[in-house]
């Protein structure tokens, strides 16, 4: 169980940058997207105010040179330049009603120019065309502040629209970050949770070593591994002596407190991560030792059993307990429930040799 703490801490790392990210990358994607839509205004409003310009040069280029040589036919190149470019305005004001029916007015001004020209070019009044062009000229000046306008208003509504849109993903960045951090919370939880569950189905509740059920499954799966790889597995049985004389003489609390310094005691002494410590019965604990000797192993016994009868029980319990021992070595072949009971045979041995001593079979 202590591996998963740091795993769900990685995980709830992971999920917490992850919106963090997220909510990052929201703002800078707003942010880019205003600064692109501010500094460029509609592309074929832009486009008409420009071929309106041209139109106008162009108007203008056609009747200076009818006026200078009175001939239509060398001038004619410059009219179709003029069609061309009214059909290129046509096209780009598709969408924008208002100035399509407006510039409808300047094409028929134009129109007029032209059937002026042609009804009798050899006797042309400049004057009145020189008015007419004066006239086509300030409604293409009126008809281009009406495009600036119309662009100015789309540019403000599209401003309007992206306020709107980015308080809307501002909000929606928000909630998602809002629901990341009750999800992680909720992990968390429910990681905590379920580690607590774990070890209340795995520890005991008192020494907060393994109970009983968790220790025959250590207990097998190393037995199999030491069967496997040809390694001796130590099994040793401990059980206090006069256990319940503790309990009616000095209480429940200080036989508590015997349990829990025996608990400590082994985890002094055997501090091997693969050591496996257990608490099997009321006063009855297993100690299993992969990969140790017979000599080692006794010599371990030995010296837990020495402490425990040195070591006070706290500082509210002066008296001191002993315990017995049982403690046998696996065989080639021999399995953990056939270890278990060799060594539960060493223990009552220990126990009818006097106690306080420990038994090897």
């Amino acid at each position: 169980m202590p591996a998963a703490t740091p795993k769900s801490r990685q995980l709830a790392i992971l999920l917490l940058l992850s919106y963090a990210i997220l909510a990052v990358l929201s703002c800078i994607w707003i942010w880019q997207t205003k600064q692109s839509m501010q500094a460029r205004p509609p592309m074929r409003v832009v486009d008409v105010a420009r071929q309106i310009e041209m139109l106008n040069r162009e108007v203008a280029a056609y009747v200076q040179e009818l006026s200078s040589t009175n001939n239509i036919e060398k001038a004619r190149p410059l009219w179709i330049r003029v069609v061309a470019r009214q059909h290129t305005i046509e096209g780009l004001l598709q969408q924008f009603v208002d100035l399509e029916s407006n510039f409808k007015v300047l094409e028929l001004q134009i129109a007029q120019l032209r059937q002026m020209i042609e009804h009798d070019p050899k006797h042309l009044d400049q004057g009145a065309l020189h008015e007419l062009v004066e006239i086509i000229q300030e409604d293409m000046e009126i008809f281009a502040s009406d495009v600036h306008r119309t662009m100015q208003e789309i540019v403000a509504e599209q401003t309007r629209q992206l306020h709107r849109y980015s308080s809307a993903v501002a909000w929606l960045s928000m909630a998602v970050f809002s629901i990341g951090f009750i999800l992680l919370a909720v992990f968390l939880l429910l990681s905590r949770k379920n580690k607590q569950l774990v070890r209340l189905a795995t520890e005991d509740g008192l020494t907060h070593l393994l109970n009983r059920r968790s220790a025959f499954l250590q207990g097998k799966l190393l037995c199999s591994m030491a069967q496997r790889n040809q390694q001796p597995l130590a099994l040793a049985l401990l059980d206090v002596d006069h256990f319940k004389q503790i309990n009616d003489v000095y209480g429940h609390p200080a036989g508590d407190a015997a349990l829990k310094m025996l608990a400590q005691i082994l985890r002094t002494y055997a501090r091997r991560d693969s050591d496996v410590l257990a608490r099997i019965g009321g006063e009855e604990f297993m100690l299993i030792m992969p990969d140790t000797s017979e000599e080692v192993a006794e010599q371990l016994c030995k010296v837990l059993l020495n402490a425990l009868a040195d070591t006070k029980i706290s500082d509210d319990y002066a008296f001191h307990i002993t315990a017995s021992m049982g403690l046998t070595i696996s065989e080639q072949g021999m399995s953990f429930e056939q270890l278990y009971r060799l060594a539960d045979k060493a223990l009552y041995q220990a126990k009818a040799a006097g106690r306080n001593q420990l038994k090897l079979l």
